[in-house]
C-alpha cells in the first residue's frame, strides 16, 4: 500500500495542472464557507449579546400564568423583591446576577395630547448585574436612567417625536423652545384600579429596531414605577443573568426546580422569537451556501479526475498490462483524490481561519439598532467542531467525487488502452 501511496503521490505532483485545479477547488470552496460561518456566527453572537446584554437578561422569572397573558401586562400576582427570594437565585450554580422589573401600561401626556404607552420601570441599583449593556440603546444627547434617578423616563424616540418632548439640555439651547417640552405626565392603575399620575423629566430617547418600542415604550426607575402602581416592594418579572449560555437550559432547569411550581423560567429564546426565528433563518441559509459551495467542489473534483482519466488511458492500460490489479488502480486513484482533499481542504482551513481571525482582531464596526448611537463590533468566529467537520467533509467529498472515475479507470479494457492515442 506504501508503494501504491508513493504512485499516487507522484502522479499528484506530476500532472501539476489537473492538481492545482483540484486544489484550488477545495481550498476555495473550504475557504469561502469558514468565512461566511465566522461572519454569520459573530453576527449571531452580536444578536444574542445586544439582547442578552441590553434588553431581556439570559432568562426571565414571572409568576406561573403570566406569559400565558404577557400581551396584557397583567400586575397580579406579582413577585415578592426581597432578598429572601433573590439569594435562592443568586444560589444556583451558574447564576451570576439578577434584578427586578415592572411591565405596565398607561396613559403618556404633554398637557396637550397623550396616548397609551408600555411602561418598564428597572431596578437601577442592579440592572447591570444582570443585562450589562442595559441603556446602550440612548441616543446621543439624552444619557440612560442611572442610580439616584427617581422622576425621569427615557421614552421611545418615535414617541418623543410626536409630543415633540426633548431633554432638558436639548430644550434649553433648542429655538422656538416653547414648542417642546421636557416633562411628560404618566398616568396608570394599581391592581386594585386605583388611579394614580406622576410627572417625569425626559433624560433621553431610546431607539430599537423594533418599531412598537419606538412608538410606546416608556423606561424609569422601579422605585417610581412600584409608587405609581401601588406595588411597594413587589416587581412583575425578575431577569437572570448567567456565566455561559450554552450552560442555559441546565440553569434554567435548576432554577425550576428551586423555585417551584407558582414560578415559571423561561429562556431568551422563548421570550424573544422573532430573534430566535432571525438566527434560525440564518442558519439555513449558511447550510444552503454551504450546500452549493460543497456541489461546486464535488463538480471539479469530478470534471479534474475524468480530465486525468482521459489523459492517462495509454498509461492505466499498461500498468494493467504488466499486471497490476484494477482494485489497485481503483485505489490509486481514490488515494490521489483523499491527498488532493487534504491538501486543499487543511490550506483552506489554514487560509480561512487566517482570515477570520485577521478580521476579528480588528473588528468591524456596526449599529446593530438603527440610528442609534451606540455602536457594537462585529468580530467573527470560528468553533473548532465546525472548522473540524469542514475538513472531513472536503475529504470525504474529495474521495466520493473521484470514485465514479477511479472505477471507470479501472474498468479499462488493457488492449484498447493501449491502442489509444
Amino acid at each position: 500500500m506504501s508503494s501504491l501511496s508513493a504512485l499516487a503521490a507522484r502522479n499528484v505532483a506530476r500532472n501539476r495542472r489537473r492538481s492545482l485545479v483540484t486544489l484550488a477547488a477545495v481550498l476555495l470552496g473550504v475557504t469561502a464557507v469558514l468565512v461566511l460561518r465566522g461572519f454569520i456566527d459573530g453576527f449571531v453572537r452580536l444578536m444574542v449579546d445586544d439582547i442578552v446584554q441590553g434588553k431581556t437578561g439570559a432568562l426571565q422569572i414571572h409568576t406561573t400564568g403570566y406569559m400565558d397573558s404577557s400581551d396584557a401586562l397583567l400586575l397580579e400576582p406579582s413577585i415578592p423583591y426581597d432578598e429572601a427570594l433573590l439569594a435562592r437565585i443568586r444560589a444556583v450554580p451558574g447564576v451570576t446576577g439578577v434584578t427586578g422589573r415592572i411591565q405596565f401600561s398607561g396613559l403618556v401626556s404633554n398637557g396637550v395630547s397623550q396616548t397609551m404607552f408600555v411602561g418598564r420601570g428597572l431596578d437601577l441599583a442592579t440592572e447591570k448585574q444582570a443585562v450589562p449593556r442595559a441603556g446602550f440603546d440612548v441616543l446621543p444627547g439624552g444619557r440612560a436612567l442611572a442610580g439616584g434617578d427617581h422622576a425621569h423616563a427615557i421614552l421611545g424616540n418615535e414617541l418623543a417625536q410626536s409630543f415633540h418632548a426633548v431633554t432638558p439640555a436639548e430644550k434649553a439651547k433648542a429655538a422656538g423652545a416653547e414648542a417642546l417640552v421636557d416633562r411628560v405626565t404618566l398616568a396608570s392603575s394599581s391592581p386594585k384600579g386605583r388611579a394614580n399620575s406622576l410627572d417625569v423629566s425626559v433624560e433621553g430617547l431610546s431607539v430599537s429596531s423594533l418599531p412598537f418600542e419606538n412608538k410606546r415604550v416608556v423606561t424609569v426607575p422601579l422605585k417610581l414605577a412600584q409608587e405609581l402602581l401601588g406595588l411597594e416592594g413587589r416587581v412583575t418579572e425578575l431577569a437572570v443573568a448567567v456565566d455561559e449560555l450554552r450552560n442555559l437550559e441546565r440553569i434554567a432547569a435548576d432554577l425550576r426546580g428551586a423555585l417551584g411550581p407558582q414560578y415559571e423560567v423561561h429562556t431568551w429564546q422563548e421570550l424573544q422569537p422573532f430573534v430566535r426565528d432571525v438566527i434560525s433563518r440564518q442558519r439555513f441559509v449558511m447550510g444552503l451556501i454551504s450546500l452549493i459551495l460543497f456541489v461546486i467542489i464535488i463538480t471539479g473534483i469530478i470534471n479534474t479526475m475524468l480530465m486525468s482519466v482521459f489523459e492517462r488511458v495509454r498509461e492505466i492500460g499498461t500498468m494493467l498490462a504488466v499486471g497490476m490489479r484494477r482494485k489497485q488502480v481503483l485505489a490509486m486513484f481514490l488515494v490521489e483524490a483523499t491527498l488532493l482533499g487534504v491538501l486543499g481542504g487543511v490550506g483552506g482551513v489554514l487560509l480561512g481561519s487566517a482570515i477570520v481571525r485577521g478580521i476579528a482582531a480588528r473588528g468591524i464596526p456596526m449599529s446593530m439598532v438603527v440610528n442609534s448611537g451606540s455602536q457594537s463590533v462585529l468580530r467573527p468566529e470560528l468553533n473548532p467542531s465546525f472548522v473540524g467537520l469542514t475538513l472531513v467533509v472536503a475529504v470525504v467529498g474529495a474521495l466520493v467525487a473521484a470514485a465514479w472515475p477511479a472505477w471507470r479507470a479501472s474498468r479499462l479494457d488493457p488492449v484498447e488502452a493501449l491502442r489509444s492515442v
